[in-house]
């Protein structure tokens, strides 16, 4: 299982991370990954990263597993020519 945390607290973020470093004999991996808000992509990288864009873009986890997500991805998809 993957888990993406986003936490702007500092000190939160330290607390946490030595809790999980707890965990990493029993096979927790621990990944930093920073994150810009702000960052544009490009259309390739776009392509072939949407999926982990929006699963770290939204608050609603399960949205990309809905029916919604899949109808949302072909209206993007038709609009650009893809398909």
């Amino acid at each position: 299982m993957k888990l993406l945390i986003n936490i702007k607290n500092e000190d939160l973020l330290e607390s946490i991370l030595s809790f999980l470093s707890s965990f990493q004999d029993d096979g927790v991996e621990i990944i930093n990954q920073d994150y810009n808000d702000k960052e544009e992509f490009s259309e390739e990288y776009i392509e072939k990263n949407w999926k982990e864009l929006i699963m770290t873009s939204i608050d609603n986890s399960d949205y990309y597993k809905s029916d919604e997500y899949y109808i949302d991805r072909a209206v993007d998809l038709e609009e650009r020519g893809k398909i």
